[in-house]
């Protein structure tokens, strides 16, 4: 199952990258167009707004598996090597049951808002559903990967950066 959710996460992470490029592409036409052509492109804000957030959410995943969040070092370097492990635990724990709760409940507005088909009031006038559909998609896949952490601890396992130092 692993491997798996490690293939998804590595997807989510490479679809963050495309729409990063994407949107530099974008914001560069806009630009080109506003002040060459003096025509703009009424839809390119929206759009930005939209690719920011899944930009997040995909590589929020990837960034946790990669050990690549925020940590306490300064703190957690001088524990000892079981309060060490007992800090990942907890705080992995801590991410686990928060992503893991925002997930069902993030699920559940998205098939509230399917079933009402609700649009967005914008010029492009999407399904809202699709829009937020990326926030559990991404939290479940942060989640798992907090449960990885937690078993990789519980286990003495190395995290992914201490193994590669």
């Amino acid at each position: 199952m692993r491997k798996a959710v490690d293939r998804v996460t590595d997807a989510f992470g490479i679809v963050g990258i495309f729409l990063i490029i994407a949107l530099c592409v974008l914001v560069l036409l806009e630009i080109i167009n506003r002040n060459m052509i003096h025509l703009g492109m009424d839809w390119t804000i929206e759009m930005t707004e939209y690719m920011l957030a899944f930009i997040t959410f995909c590589g929020a995943g990837w960034l946790l598996k990669a050990d690549g969040h925020i940590k306490f070092d300064m703190i957690t370097e001088r524990l000892p090597q079981r309060y060490k492990r007992a800090a990942r635990i907890l705080s992995s724990s801590i991410g686990f049951l928060i992503t893991s709760l925002l997930t069902v409940f993030g699920f559940y507005k998205v098939i509230n808002l399917l079933a009402r088909g609700i649009v967005t009031e914008t010029v492009l006038e999407l399904p809202q559903a699709l829009l937020i559909a990326i926030v559990p998609l991404g939290l479940l896949i942060a989640s798992l990967q907090f449960l990885f952490r937690i078993i990789d601890a519980v286990n003495e396992v190395p995290l992914q950066k201490e193994e590669s130092a």
